[in-house]
């Protein structure tokens, strides 16, 4: 697969709610018909060696000559990010990932986490545009953190939030749901580990697939820092051998 490393020219790059900002990119043509569901991207937020590395960031969507990302804010790299205005470029490294999401089964259930549901929600177009029946469950703390509601409303798929407070949805958490679809759905799921930790005891039945967010420093697969353990005891990196793994494969 080719990589590019290119400056892309920020189209947007805006504060939503909660610690979520939305960034577009202009990407050229020939790069963008590559992208496919589960790719993500490593940006560096800034011109200088402060902080030195890049961050990845999932592709979240794609229009035209753009490339969407949703991105929290953590740390000094993703601050440093929201400072960027509208004109000035990025350097981004894209696309990476090598093990994407399987299409097979006429259901799919996607299950976002917070941020998580940017790493689904151009699979759900995907599958979409398939013919393939899709629901989406996104869960958050609060409302204010439920930021990605907007795109959900835009490109009007069936949904049903969750909020761990209930001041949004439903009171609980995004895996409630699973017991409530059938084992005819496959499920695709993305977020903070206790999530993922909780789909794997639930023993559903469901055909399952994690998408990983792992931390990473190069993205290519040299500096072992994004590695997770597999149930045969190996360990496979999350950027190379990911970042899309059936849940039966990983140990969480």
């Amino acid at each position: 697969m080719t990589v590019w490393d290119i400056y892309s020219e920020i189209l947007e790059n805006r504060y939503i709610s909660g610690r979520l900002y939305k960034l577009v990119l202009r990407v050229p043509d020939d790069i963008i018909r590559k992208i496919e569901p589960g790719h993500f991207a490593m940006i560096k937020p800034s011109e200088s060696y402060d902080p030195l590395g890049r961050r990845a960031f999932a592709v979240a969507d794609v229009e035209e000559n753009k490339l969407i990302f949703y991105y929290e804010v953590f740390g000094r790299g993703t601050n440093l990010l929201t400072k960027r205005k509208v004109g000035e470029k990025l350097k981004v490294l894209l696309p990476l990932g090598r093990k994407l999401f399987s299409y097979e089964g006429k259901k799919h259930l996607l299950l976002g986490g917070g941020i998580g549901l940017a790493g689904l929600t151009l699979l759900a177009k995907k599958l979409r545009n398939m013919g393939k029946e899709v629901f989406i469950a996104y869960g958050a703390r609060n409302k204010e953190y439920l930021g990605m509601v907007e795109w959900l409303e835009k490109e009007t798929f069936p949904y049903e939030l969750f909020t761990d407070d209930g001041s949004v949805g439903r009171k609980g958490y995004v895996t409630d749901i699973l017991e409530e679809f059938g084992t005819d759905w496959v499920v695709h799921a993305c977020g903070p580990k206790p999530m993922l930790k909780t789909i794997k005891r639930m023993k559903t039945g469901h055909k399952v697939y994690f998408s990983l967010e792992e931390r990473m420093a190069c993205g290519w697969g040299v500096c072992l820092g994004c590695v997770v353990k597999t149930a045969g005891g190996e360990f496979k990196r999350v950027c190379m051998e990911g970042p899309v793994m059936p849940m039966e494969e990983v140990v969480i």
